[in-house]
């Protein structure tokens, strides 16, 4: 089986929740959508899970936005890109471990951050930004209208950051691929239209985690409800 999994933000108890709905099997795929971390202070446990769950089915790890800041504040040394930080859970990821952690981030100390979320960037490092698979265009946020014809897809800091209101939900990329999102919470039901799927369910804000099977055409909520799209 093939999955693909909603935004966590380090909501490690919706996670295990949804993973013993899916029964996880060596063969299945799991593509995650992005933001791993911020907003909920379980960093350590839910990037332990995440990297364990590699050794037991194949991963797939997409860039979020919270991603893309991350490395672009300590691995391109952005000083910046801080205030994104602070304002959507940069402190909150780092509550759990040592205090000078978020001191760390408070004062711009960029050796500091890169050791004590070293798992983090060692993830980011392996991470794509899209993944075309059953029909399917799996990415954090969305396409801007130019790019639905574009071949082959580059991505920009935008692609990261698009709001649902900008994207034409009944268009599909390349006439082909329903667009899989998260990035933005709209409801704690999944968005269906016949172009774009949102599986932001609210995990950042502890509610739910989402994941959209694409063999079985339906989204399973980690509370155990399911949503199948329309035939």
């Amino acid at each position: 089986m093939r999955y693909i999994v909603g935004d966590i933000h380090a909501n490690i108890r919706e996670l295990e929740n949804l993973l013993r709905l899916l029964h996880i099997a060596p063969a299945d795929e799991l593509i995650f959508l992005g933001d791993y971390i911020d907003k909920l202070p379980y960093t350590q446990q839910t990037l332990a899970l995440l990297t364990a769950l590699q050794s037991e089915c194949n991963c797939i790890f997409l860039k979020g936005n919270h991603e893309y800041v991350w490395d672009q504040y300590v691995n391109e040394r952005k000083i910046e890109r801080q205030s994104f930080l602070l304002q959507f859970g940069g402190a909150e990821t780092l509550r759990e471990y040592r205090p000078e952690a978020q001191q760390a981030l408070l004062q711009n100390d960029l050796q500091t951050l890169r050791e004590v979320l070293d798992p983090y960037f060692l993830l980011i490092s392996q991470m794509k930004d899209w993944r075309s698979v059953d029909g399917y265009l799996a990415l954090h946020a969305g396409l801007l209208e130019e790019q639905y014809e574009q071949s082959p897809l580059v991505f920009r800091e935008a692609n990261y950051f698009v709001r649902p209101e900008r994207i034409p939900f009944e268009k599909k990329y390349l006439d082909c691929d329903v667009l899989v999102a998260g990035h933005t919470h709209l409801s704690d039901e999944p968005t269906i239209k016949r172009g774009y799927i949102n599986i932001d369910l609210g995990a950042g804000y502890g509610k739910f985690l989402g994941a959209f099977s694409t063999e079985e055409h339906c989204i399973i909520r980690s509370d155990g409800k399911t949503f199948p799209l329309a035939a």
